[in-house]
């Protein structure tokens, strides 16, 4: 089976010049990211676990619907999954929450797993992985249309990305668009306790034989 080739898009034009292929800028993808972890952050000690999730979930589809739908761009719910679609150009966005976005070493990982309907709307199926034309399939739900996800970091990193979902999490992905990366000092996040060290002595004592 052939493997996958991410195409990555980064930099402030690359990334504006890929979001006007789908009439969309780039600030109408971070206010769908500041919303989130907006709501999230506002999350109360005293609710559920869940909260901060949840809101950040229930915030971020909504302000994606605010920010795109225009008559082009309509609400949309494929197989249960909360989205948008543009029937023209053959592209639906949905909302996730992730660990984090924008690292090209460690693609984001779901906060939470993903089901059965996400699997089917962004396949591919074995048959297209392997660039093979199966013909019509019977029991497939999607509708063919690539579904892409505003995914939001914790961090508040954010990208728009096509992945490719299998047992519940992201097994490749077509395309990441790299919209905000917080710049981070890697530095501040080394907890004193653990941190290395960076001078000591060892104490050497030799065995005693007698």
């Amino acid at each position: 089976m052939p493997s996958f080739a991410t195409a990555i898009v980064e930099g402030e034009r690359p990334v504006a010049d890929r979001l006007n292929d789908f009439g969309l800028v780039p600030e109408q993808i971070e206010a769908v990211g500041v919303a989130a972890r907006t709501w999230a952050d506002d999350a109360s000690p005293l609710m559920p676990i869940n909260a901060p999730g949840t809101l950040a979930y229930i915030y971020g589809v909504m302000e994606l619907r605010q920010q795109i739908l225009d008559g082009i761009w309509s609400a949309d719910r494929t197989c249960g999954i909360e989205a948008v679609v543009n029937r023209d150009l053959k592209m639906r966005i949905g909302f996730q929450n992730v660990d984090r976005a924008c690292d090209p070493d460690f693609p984001p990982t779901p906060r939470s797993a993903k089901g059965s309907a996400s699997e089917s709307l962004c396949g591919p199926t074995l048959f297209e992985h392997a660039g093979i034309d199966a013909g019509p399939l019977t029991g497939v739900k999607a509708d063919g249309i690539p579904t892409y996800y505003v995914m939001v970091g914790e961090d508040g990193s954010l990208e728009l990305s096509h992945p490719v979902i299998s047992n519940g999490s992201y097994k490749h992905f077509h395309e990441r668009i790299f919209i905000v990366s917080p710049n981070r000092d890697w530095a501040d996040d080394i907890n004193p306790d653990n941190a290395p060290l960076d001078d000591f002595d060892i104490e050497i004592r030799f065995k005693d034989t007698a």
